[in-house]
Formats: structure tokens, sequence, C-alpha cells
């Protein structure tokens, strides 16, 4: 399968009659240094990540071929061949079926919901968009099977977790996604508008699966069932006032999933059985830009998800973004308030090369108790407030091909949920450079 993408992202280089061809390439390279994880023999660890990236753009007459691949080293994964994008797609004119234009892509592409906090993931499949003066719908569906294990974040059931400690899967769990999505640029009061529907599927054979009635007298560690989930979703953004701008979103979650419970009817009174959920994910954000004030930006954002209580079960995401190296809960019995401010000290002069962020979020269980995201919180204790995290970055791009990013991020917990070997305060500094070439 390596050698399969490869070649095929090469192809268009060995055509050089081929007008329209166009490829680069850019180094990566993160290194710094952490608090270790709890159990570890030393308080310090390194961090170390080096990617090689290349890429390919080429015209074949009213097509396109887009790839990269890369290859990446981490002391914990020193070989790692992946291949981030591959698409061969088209776009054209539709005015006379009464849109601007139609676009078409199949291959491997990045994937995301219009809340962006479902799911932000590359898949195997198949895209279309009709773009229309005032709106767009668009449709997608594609596949988890052909992802390389390291590079899938979509973990959702026991059997996805025991598969991350299997030498022999080289894969991801096999899961089929479907979205839809309608955009309304000008709804009301210059807002736009986005609707999405969102289907996942889990396509794990059957042979891999407990059958459901089956009986026992406690859990059995190696059992799991499939987990489908479905996602209502719905974004509202745009100006509110001149420099100010806001996103507000919303996602009705829904699925089942396998579960041990109760059963009256099995001979040990306990049996493995289906069970449906329903969780709700809310969400804001405010920015204000101050151009006159070294081009600086204010946001404030706040977030919240529903954990298992009488009202609501807990909200499950697909593969949602973190908001820091140091420490983050995903969406599922959390909620998160935070603000950030960042300034460009040099604006206005001639070498306006540097940005700086500040930023802090403090993290919540939205049940005031249970499990999350994070094994570091005690999921038998009690309290909502989880801890505060700080971070800093330093951008600088002194030439158009290079980029440097300094982090430095701290995690203060509250003792009083974390289990307890994870009481410390918690932090990473790093240097990243890239060069594009």
């Amino acid at each position: 399968m390596r050698r399969f993408w490869f070649v095929l992202l090469l192809l268009p280089l060995t055509l050089p009659s081929v007008p329209a061809l166009d490829f680069g390439g850019y180094l990566d390279n993160t290194s710094g240094f952490a608090s270790s994880p709890a159990g570890a023999e030393t308080d310090l660890q390194l961090v170390q990540s080096t990617t090689v990236a290349l890429w390919i753009e080429q015209r074949l007459g009213a097509w396109t071929l887009d790839g990269r691949g890369n290859y990446t080293y981490t002391p914990s994964i020193p070989v790692l061949f992946d291949l981030d994008r591959l698409t061969i797609g088209t776009e054209v004119a539709a005015t006379e079926a009464g849109a601007t234009t139609f676009s078409f892509a199949v291959g491997r592409s990045t994937y995301t919901d219009p809340t962006g906090m479902v799911l932000a993931h590359a898949l195997d499949g198949m895209r279309l968009r009709v773009n229309r003066t005032q709106s767009s719908f668009g449709f997608g569906i594609g596949t988890t099977a052909l992802l390389q294990k390291p590079t899938n974040r979509i973990i959702l059931s026991r059997l996805d977790e025991l598969d991350l400690s299997d030498p022999e899967r080289r894969f991801a769990p096999p899961r089929l996604i479907a979205l839809l999505s309608y955009e309304l640029l000008e709804a009301f009061a210059g807002q736009a508008v986005t609707l999405g529907a969102l289907v996942q599927e889990d396509l794990r054979p059957t042979d891999q699966l407990t059958p459901p009635g089956t009986e026992g007298t406690t859990p059995d560690p190696g059992a799991g069932g499939r987990f489908d989930t479905q996602y209502l979703s719905l974004a509202v953004s745009g100006a509110v006032a001149p420099g100010v701008y806001q996103r507000t979103y919303y996602s009705l979650n829904s699925g089942r999933h396998l579960v041990f419970a109760e059963d009256e009817r099995s001979g040990t009174g306990f049996a493995y059985q289906y069970d449906t959920f329903l969780g709700h994910l809310a969400g804001t954000e405010l920015t204000w830009f101050l151009r006159e004030a070294l081009n600086s930006r204010a946001r404030i954002f706040g977030q919240f998800s529903t954990g298992g209580t009488e009202w609501s079960d807990t909200f499950v995401p697909l593969s949602p973004a973190a908001f820091s190296d140091v420490f983050s809960l995903q969406p599922g019995n959390s909620a998160h308030l935070g603000i950030s401010y960042s300034v460009r000290p040099l604006a206005g002069r001639e070498y306006d090369v540097l940005q700086t962020e500040l930023s802090t979020v403090s993290y919540f269980r939205s049940s005031a108790g249970g499990a999350v995201s994070e094994a570091a919180v005690d999921a038998t204790s009690d309290g909502a407030y989880v801890g505060t995290d700080v971070n800093l970055i330093v951008t600088a791009v002194p030439f158009s091909d290079l980029r440097l990013v300094l982090k430095g991020g701290v995690f203060a917990p509250n003792k009083d949920v974390m289990s307890p070997e994870n009481k410390n305060v918690d932090y990473q500094v790093t240097l990243q450079g890239v060069l594009r070439f």
C-alpha cells in the first residue's frame, strides 16, 4: 500500500510534457521539553518531532491532481511515512443548472463538520460542492479503513483502544462517515448560517464483536461492539459591530454502543446489550480586531458539552481539536472558558515579522463528576473545576519561507479532582521551525 501511494504521488513528475506542474515541500522540526507523565523515572522529558513533506499540484486538462506526503520522526515512532492528501478533482461553471460552480473530488482529504468540534480528520472518499451566489451545498462520504493507525484520532470504543496496543494492526478501525452541509451567506443581519448532518457507521467485522445477549457476572475487558453516531449541527457567524465578529454553534449527538447492564432475562442477571444515547454540545466565541492598536486581536470563547446526567447523556465527538499542547479536555462531560490576546509588536514598521499571543483556558466537568477525556482526572471524585491552562506563543517570520514558533504552557490542576499521581503542575516549552522550499 505504501509503495502504491508513493508511485501515484510521483507519477506526474515523470510526465514533463504535461503543463502547469507545481511542486514543493517543507521541513518542520519541533524540539523542547515537558513535565514527565505520571510514573516516569525522571521529572523531565524531551519533546522531539521532525517532518519532511513534499507536495505537488498538476493540471490534467479540466482536472487537477493535488497530493502531499510526508515522513515523520518521533522517539516513539522512528519511521512513519504517510499521505496527508491525494485528490483528483475538477470545478466547472454550472450557470445553466442554476448554480455558479460545481466541484467534485475523489481521494484523501480533510473532512470538517460545520462546528469544527465534532470532526476534523483525513478520510478517503468522495466530495462534491455546489456553489451559488448566496448559498452553497456540500456532500462528502469517506472511510478511515486505509488510514495508518498512528495518524488516526477517531477512538470511540473499547475495541478501538485495544487496537492501539495491538502491533499486528497497522490501519485504523474501519468507519464510514457521510456529511451534508448547507450554508446561507446572508441569512439575517449579516450573519452566515450553516446547517450540517453527519453519520458515522462502525464497519468492524462481526467476528470481532461481542454478540448482544452475551451473559456474564463481570464485564469482560476484551468485549466490545459497534459504536455508531449521528450529529445534527448549526453554526452562525458574522460581524456584530465594526471589527467585532461572533461565532456560535450547536450540535445534537445521538448514537448507540454496547454496554454491560442488568438483564432480568439473563441467567446471571447481567448481559451485553446495545444502548442508545443523546448528547448536546454548544459553544460561542467573540473576536475583536484592533488594527490601530498594533494589529491586536482579543478573543473570548466558551463551550459546554453534556455528561451522563438524568436529563442528558455524554456527548461523543469524533476528532476534536486540542486547545493546548499541555492539557485539553475534549467535548463530553466538559466545559471550558477562555480568553486570548494577540499583538504584532512591530506593526507599522519595516520589519513586521513578529506576533505574540497570550491565552488562558479554564476547564470544568459539566456534571461535576465522572470521567472525562483525560485519564488524569479521577472519575470517582466530586467537583466541577478541573484546572487552568496558560499559554504564550511567539511567532516570527523573518523570511517568507521560514517560520519560527516558540511555545510555552503551564497547567495548574485542581488537586481535589485529580488522581493521586497527577496533582503536580504540568508544563511544556517547544521551539518549532518550518522551512518551505
